[in-house]
């Protein structure tokens, strides 16, 4: 009984959420938004295949200094503090086209690893508390994400990443959502540029 319970909450949560939709699909690399229920800002997510092993995409991905050279619009980028290996809060800047201010975000970074697939995750949260706000920047107040890196048969690293945020302030919905599409697309582009450099 427990069992069938469970199976029922789990489809029922499935079927609450919306489906992905593909936006952009251009030399491997795949970006998806869906709607979020309460939100008007879309979630989006991106898939990528990279000529490099876990480890070397995994290193680059925890050089926090190098973010900006490829996430989408950021243009500083650095680690608070680190209460372990595992578990770390940065603090990044995101560009914003004039007139909009620029966005900063403070977030903790939690690292696991699957024992099963080998498969290395990031789980991202808002943690705006931990840092003061910052003059000329608006605080994001809201980010839950996820990156994850898996290791395929031939050597190759499959690289996931999926994230819903509020950018605060007041910005057009349709902007932000412009987003939804350029961040993931254009930050797993660049990454992939910055392995094959290596």
């Amino acid at each position: 009984m427990a069992l069938m319970l469970a199976m029922f909450v789990a489809g029922m949560l499935a079927a609450a959420e919306s489906p992905w939709e593909l936006k952009k699909d251009e030399d491997g690399v795949r970006a998806y938004v869906r709607d979020v229920e309460g939100s008007p800002i879309r979630e989006f997510k991106g898939t990528v295949t990279v000529d490099a092993s876990p480890e070397e995409a995994v290193r680059l991905f925890e050089e926090d200094g190098r973010m900006p050279e490829w996430f989408h619009q950021c243009t500083e980028a650095r680690l608070l503090k680190a209460d372990s290996a595992e578990n770390k809060v940065l603090y990044v800047v995101i560009s914003m086209p004039w007139p909009v201010k620029d966005r900063d975000l403070v977030f903790r970074r939690l690292r696991s690893r699957d024992p099963v697939t080998g498969a290395v995750e990031y789980r991202t949260s808002a943690a705006a508390d931990v840092y003061p706000e910052q003059s000329g920047k608006v605080r994001m107040p809201y980010l839950k994400g996820l990156w994850r890196f898996t290791p395929l048969p031939d050597g190759r690293t499959e690289i996931y990443y999926q994230q819903h945020g509020e950018v605060g302030g007041h910005i057009p919905d349709w902007l932000v959502n412009k987003l939804a599409v350029n961040i993931p697309f254009n930050s797993l582009s660049r990454f992939r540029q910055l392995l094959l450099k290596k």
